[in-house]
């Protein structure tokens, strides 16, 4: 099935609150760091993973060291270079065709970390806060491994969608159509949590650009095409009122101290918080 309008919505949600919350809070960490062997979960490809995720992608990013190539030997070497098929910053991983001979000698690369890894999600609240282990993203590198492949790490936002409707607009078949939008924010910090919250609550009447499928910057190893992801260019083009989503409104919840105590039951120094967004967009769905 290809992509539908509920699916472009999320997606281009999560690519513009990920720009909103680092640009706006300078939230991400420069690092270096060797990578880590890890089990081969793609056939045909060598999988070496850094100790944190998830890594800075976007170009736009002022003072982001986006990682665009990792040293081998001491050569700075790019995708598509001495065998390095794709660099998965989401996961904090490399994919190399041939294997690396002792890589936690030969193999290290320099990249920004994000202080909040933002993912889509159809989990339940419940879940996301009471049944799921979370490992933290140290503050420092300490980790002797790359993160196991699977591994939930926090600080995070998690976006998952709330459902909507169509509301008759006009004459000709346009309707408004209103999307419900939840981030689940777990954090490390109170401060931070404040700060993140503070962040979403102002893009209230704001546009969100819409992005469309043909328009995604990754391939089939959920890898960056071309040279750099940035997406103040991949968005700077929209001029169509139907390229936009509008931010009605914008509510944040804080957790109450029993909520809070019950994820701490299971993830210590765990600070959460809803944030639901109300956007809208007059389009002919049945067209």
């Amino acid at each position: 099935m290809i992509a539908q309008f509920d699916n472009i919505v999320m997606t281009s949600m999560l690519f513009w609150l990920d720009n909103k919350v680092m640009t706006k809070g300078i939230a991400y960490t420069n690092y270096q760091s060797v990578f880590y062997p890890l089990p081969n979960m793609i056939y045909g490809y060598y999988t070496y993973g850094a100790p944190f995720k998830q890594m800075v992608i976007d170009c736009s990013i002022p003072g982001a060291n986006v990682i665009s190539g990792v040293y081998v030997n001491g050569t700075f070497t790019q995708v598509g270079e001495n065998n390095l098929s794709g660099i998965n910053a989401a996961d904090g991983q490399l994919y190399f065709s041939t294997p690396i001979s002792n890589p936690t000698k030969v193999l290290s690369g320099n990249y920004a970390v994000k202080d909040f890894n933002m993912y889509l999600t159809s989990k339940s609240e419940e879940s996301l806060l009471f049944e799921t282990l979370y490992q933290i993203n140290p503050k420092t590198y300490q980790n002797p491994t790359g993160l196991p492949i699977g591994a939930e790490t926090y600080p995070v936002i998690y976006l998952k969608y709330q459902g909507g409707q169509n509301k008759p607009l006009a004459f000709g078949g346009m309707d408004s159509t209103i999307s419900n939008v939840r981030a689940v924010i777990l954090a490390d910090t109170v401060f931070n949590l404040d700060a993140v919250t503070s962040i979403m609550r102002d893009t209230s009447r704001q546009l969100v650009p819409l992005i469309y499928q043909n328009e995604m910057p990754f391939n089939a190893l959920n890898t960056v095409t071309g040279d750099c992801f940035n997406y103040l260019e991949l968005t700077a083009n929209k001029g169509a009122d139907y390229d936009y989503l509008y931010v009605n409104q914008v509510n944040v919840t804080k957790t109450d101290t029993r909520l809070l105590n019950a994820t701490n039951s299971l993830n210590r120094n765990v600070y959460s918080a809803f944030v639901d967004f109300e956007l809208i967009q007059n389009r002919y769905p049945r067209q």
